[in-house]
């Protein structure tokens, strides 16, 4: 929830949607937080969370996609067809289903802005993790594509690419690829600051930072682009 608290902090009024419990108590951001649960695999129910927020707060300027999970580590032959089409649910299809309402919510006269969370693994091959890769891939293709149908009505689309990012979900999926290769967590790790020119982890501040600048009137001219914050990741062969 980093980037909503960032949101916040700038002045925005926010609304999160998901299916856990809301990181913070009305009384933190009084009048300018509200906590929709809704499953955002399900039409419906992404319907009435966008129209609620609608309701409540008149229209809609922004939407920032970040629902996602990590998915399996396994290669593709023993992956199920069940966590394959978890991955793409969350990952994929919950984007498009949240672009495609807020869309009937954003004002034709001012326009809006969305912010789709992309990855790195979405340019680049990505063993063992295929279901992800190929979310991150498909939802920069849904960018780009979308940014050209609604240009027009002075609506911005990009994605933001982050490569890895520090925090537990992260390490989780160390942990998880390291076991897979049977090798230590501590080399695992090694495999992913590598790759980056920076030497090191971007951090959720980074990337909160960066979707604000899109979102902000200083992106103004910025549409359908994907903007790497990963430290380098990936630059030169390793």
């Amino acid at each position: 929830m980093t980037i909503a608290e960032a949101f916040l902090k700038a002045g925005a009024r926010v609304a999160g949607m998901g299916r856990g419990k809301p990181p913070w108590a009305k009384a933190d951001f009084p009048d300018r937080w509200l906590w929709l649960s809704a499953d955002l695999r399900v039409e419906r129910e992404v319907r009435r969370a966008a129209g609620a927020v609608a309701e409540r707060f008149g229209r809609i300027d922004i939407l920032v996609n970040n629902a996602g999970i990590a998915g399996p580590t396994a290669p593709v032959a023993r992956l199920s067809q069940r966590s394959w089409q978890e991955v793409l649910d969350i990952n994929l299809t919950a984007q498009f289903l949240c672009a495609r309402e807020c869309l009937k919510h954003m004002p034709r006269s001012r326009g809006g802005c969305i912010v789709n969370l992309a990855s790195v693994a979405g340019r680049m091959a990505y063993p063992l993790r295929a279901p992800y890769a190929v979310s991150k891939w498909g939802l920069i293709g849904f960018t780009v594509t979308l940014a050209q149908e609604v240009g027009r009505r002075n609506i911005r689309v990009n994605a933001v690419s982050p490569g890895p990012v520090e925090g537990p979900r992260m390490e989780n999926v160390i942990a998880e690829r390291a076991r897979a290769l049977r090798i230590s967590v501590a080399s695992m790790r090694e495999q992913y600051l590598r790759p980056a020119a920076l030497g090191r982890m971007v951090s959720p501040s980074d990337v909160s930072s960066t979707v604000l600048f899109l979102c902000s009137e200083a992106g103004r001219s910025i549409t359908g682009q994907v903007i790497e914050v990963s430290a380098g990741f990936g630059l030169c062969p390793v």
